[in-house]
């Protein structure tokens, strides 16, 4: 019995090293990356984001978060029409003018209240769609976890949500990405603290945002896979 539960360890933590090895070949430049990453991170945005969330009033989060939501709704549907979901399309396309309108611009969520709603999708997800590979998994300075797939597709959905913010004054330009980001890490406290309890948070993040993306791009309906330790 303990031969028996000897050879499944040690051929658990040989396919655990496999699979490392595949997905994540760059992985001593990203722990760099993802160390600096934590730095910045631990002195400037999770400081600054907790102090957002205790001080500024519950009604203005939600204003800046529903108006970047409603921009990111413009960019889902986009995505939704590249990847032919003519329902899904259609519903986004119902959000956009009811809060753009009704909602004034975006600061309250009114299609929401009315059962108007929609999942998120980003040009990533619709390369993987289209059957683009993910690639190996890479760790964006200041941006964090990624794929190279996930990465030309940020590059895309950034330049479209840019096109969208009024930059004809480069100082409100930048407040607005600054508020956005501020905004996008108060939604990722728990994630933090949860983290913070791992021994190793580099391969928790890791394993989470490939499951996750893989979740997004089959949207929850994941491919039926032969089990690896069938024939052990």
């Amino acid at each position: 019995m303990k031969q028996l539960l000897l050879s499944f360890l040690l051929f658990f933590m040989a396919n655990t090293l496999t699979f490392a090895e595949e997905v994540d070949p760059f992985e001593d430049v990203n722990r760099v990356v993802y160390g600096f990453n934590e730095a910045v991170d631990d002195n400037l945005l999770e400081p600054v984001s907790r102090a957002y969330k205790d001080r500024v009033p519950e009604v203005a989060q939600d204003g800046v978060s529903n108006f970047f939501g409603n921009l990111r709704d413009v960019s889902t549907l986009a995505n939704q029409i590249l990847q032919f979901k003519p329902v899904e399309s259609a519903e986004t396309f119902g959000r956009i003018l009811v809060n753009s309108t009704i909602g004034l611009g975006g600061l309250f969520d009114v299609a929401s209240d009315m059962g108007l709603t929609t999942d998120d999708e980003d040009f990533g997800q619709t390369m993987g769609v289209w059957g683009v590979e993910e690639g190996p998994y890479v760790v964006l300075p200041l941006l964090g976890p990624s794929t190279v797939r996930d990465g030309a597709g940020l590059f895309v959905d950034t330049t479209s949500d840019a096109n969208m913010i009024d930059k004809t004054e480069g100082i409100g330009f930048i407040s607005s990405s600054a508020i956005n980001i501020i905004d996008k890490r108060v939604e990722l406290l728990p994630v933090t603290d949860m983290l913070d309890l791992s021994d190793d948070p580099y391969t928790i993040m890791r394993s989470s945002y490939l499951q996750k993306r893989k979740f997004d791009v089959f949207d929850g309906n994941l491919p039926v896979e032969e089990d690896e330790f069938d024939d052990f």
